[in-house]
């Protein structure tokens, strides 16, 4: 346990700290978050594996990323993933947690949206998504459609549908992004964290576009089903033929 708060400390209150001020040391203010990221996932030593017939993370237009989620490892690994293209939506108990990373990126990339629970108007808020995408300097959106950590779950969570709504009503390109093997290297719920080096499996599905769906209901089942049969596929080529 001593040694899992040590790395906790490391990864997201030292490193937190140093790369924001490595990116202002070295004029590059608006990787501030990359920094921290590529720092954190070299001091676990994780190395990353993509599931035969992965496509490419789509960078170069406005697209909602839907990744599974399973540990607080997630926010650093799946930055490195997303080819450091994704925004991310977080309470904003995340900036008392870290606040010169919170600071860093408010003022320069605008890539951690804070945002306040319990709010019932969707309309407002998806105006306010809207009002962050146009002042964002990453394209992407990254999203945890199943709402929750699942930790070791070999099962996919029930997808939660605000955020298909917006894909869905503002006709945004959806691409599903699974990744496993993270809780070999850091599991918060069993106070376990490992040095490495530890293997990730990655699968990159190909781009979902919701005006292919007459409806919304059509769109949530498709995207349903995918994240289901590409999780899967990715739990069997993690766990089944390592």
């Amino acid at each position: 346990m001593i040694k899992f708060f040590g790395i906790v400390i490391y990864i997201f209150f030292i490193l937190s700290v140093v790369g924001p001020i490595y990116s202002f040391l070295t004029l590059q203010p608006k990787r501030a978050q990359e920094f921290w990221s590529r720092l954190a996932v070299k001091t676990l030593r994780l190395q990353f594996r993509y599931v035969p017939n992965s496509k490419q993370v789509q960078t170069n237009k406005r697209t909602i990323l839907l990744f599974n989620h399973r540990t607080q490892g997630d926010f650093f690994i799946h930055d490195v993933v997303s080819q450091y293209s994704a925004n991310f939506l977080a309470r904003w108990m995340v900036a008392v947690a870290f606040p010169m990373l919170a600071i860093f990126q408010q003022l320069f990339t605008q890539s951690v949206w804070f945002f306040r629970r319990g709010g019932n108007d969707l309309n407002n808020f998806f105006k306010w998504i809207d009002n962050k995408f146009d002042k964002a300097s990453r394209p992407n959106l990254l999203v945890y459609p199943e709402g929750h950590r699942m930790h070791e779950s070999d099962k996919v969570g029930r997808m939660k549908t605000g955020m298909l709504q917006y894909a869905y009503d503002r006709k945004i390109d959806t691409q599903i992004i699974i990744v496993l093997g993270i809780e070999k290297a850091f599991n918060e719920k069993k106070f376990h964290a490992s040095l490495g080096p530890t293997q990730l499996s990655i699968k990159v599905d190909e781009i979902i576009k919701p005006d292919k769906f007459p409806t919304f209901e059509l769109f949530v089942e498709h995207i349903q089903a995918m994240f289901k049969k590409n999780f899967e596929e990715t739990y069997d080529y993690q766990y089944k033929q390592s």
